[in-house]
C-alpha cells in the first residue's frame, strides 16, 4: 500500500514473521538445552549448607528462569502473528478484489 509518505512491502512484514518464528524456536531449543542443564546436574550441588540452601532455594529459581523464556516465547508469537495479520491486511489493501497478488 502507498500512499504520500508512507510505504510498505507486504514481503518485508513475512519476512520480519519469519524471522520472529526463527527467533521464538532459537529461544525455545535454549530452554530446551537449561532445562537439560538443570536436570542433569540438579543433584550436584554438594552436600554442604551452602549446598542445601541452593537446593531448597531451586524450585522458585527455575520458576522464574523458565517463566521468563515463556514470555520470551509467548512474546514472539504475538510479534510474528502481528506481522502476518499486518502483511494479510496490507496485501488486502494492495488487492481489494482478491485476485492473489
Amino acid at each position: 500500500m502507498t500512499e504520500p509518505g508512507y510505504s510498505v512491502e507486504r514481503s518485508a512484514l513475512d519476512r520480519r514473521a519469519a524471522i520472529a518464528g526463527e527467533q521464538r524456536d532459537n529461544v525455545i531449543r535454549a530452554r530446551e538445552v537449561l532445562r537439560a542443564a538443570f536436570d542433569r546436574d540438579r543433584r550436584t550441588l554438594g552436600n554442604d549448607q551452602y549446598g542445601a540452601e541452593l537446593e531448597k532455594q531451586l524450585p522458585e529459581i527455575e520458576a522464574g528462569i523458565f517463566g521468563a523464556f515463556d514470555v520470551c516465547i509467548y512474546g514472539q508469537d504475538e510479534r510474528a502473528a502481528g506481522l502476518r495479520a499486518s502483511a494479510g491486511r496490507y496485501g488486502q489493501a494492495d488487492d481489494p478484489g482478491g485476485s492473489g497478488g
